[in-house]
């Protein structure tokens, strides 16, 4: 009997052993610590990542998507369509590209004839984002804050209009019970 309990001893240590190690190594390892860099990046992707979910949403009504806060203002597709143009813009200027009045006017120009549909914006904005993401992980310059304040204020309208409608944006939705 001495033996079988010493047994039972030595198996009941050796799983409790397993167990904590087992534990130990499924821990998540910390994060990287925060750098410049990484806080442009996240902050860069959480942004178009928000914005594009507003694009492609579906409880904003297709019918409201020329709808306007003020007869000065874009209208959400407008809105849109200039974040798509900041991403664009700025992915250019990452790769070293001149950005001057000429080059703005043109590209402008071109999103006249576009259709205005949801499907057109969210395709072109995911396009964008294509190019955007990896030029910005690779070059976190200084000159990303300039562009982050200005799609940031985008996002602010954006959800202005969302609340306007009587719609709540989808961030700031509650899950989906489960």
């Amino acid at each position: 009997m001495p033996h079988r309990s010493l047994f039972v001893l030595l198996v009941a240590a050796v799983a409790t052993l397993n167990v904590l190690t087992g534990a130990a190594k499924g821990q998540t390892p910390a994060p990287p610590p925060l750098t410049y860099e990484r806080v442009i990046t996240t902050t860069w992707k959480n942004l178009h990542d928000k914005i594009l979910q507003m694009a492609k949403d579906t409880m904003f009504p297709d019918d409201k998507l020329e709808w306007r806060p003020h007869p000065d203002a874009r209208s959400v597709l407008e809105e849109f369509r200039q974040v798509t143009n900041g991403l664009e813009w700025s992915s250019a200027q990452l790769r070293g590209e001149k950005l001057d009045g000429p080059t703005v006017s043109a590209r402008r120009n071109a999103d006249a004839g576009k259709p205005k549909t949801r499907a057109s914006i969210v395709s072109e904005m995911e396009a964008a984002i294509a190019v955007s993401y990896p030029l910005v992980e690779k070059s976190p310059t200084p000159l990303l804050i300039g562009w982050i304040r200005d799609q940031a204020e985008h996002y602010g309208k954006l959800v202005t209009s969302y609340r306007a409608i009587g719609i709540v944006p989808p961030v700031s939705r509650k899950p989906a019970p489960q």
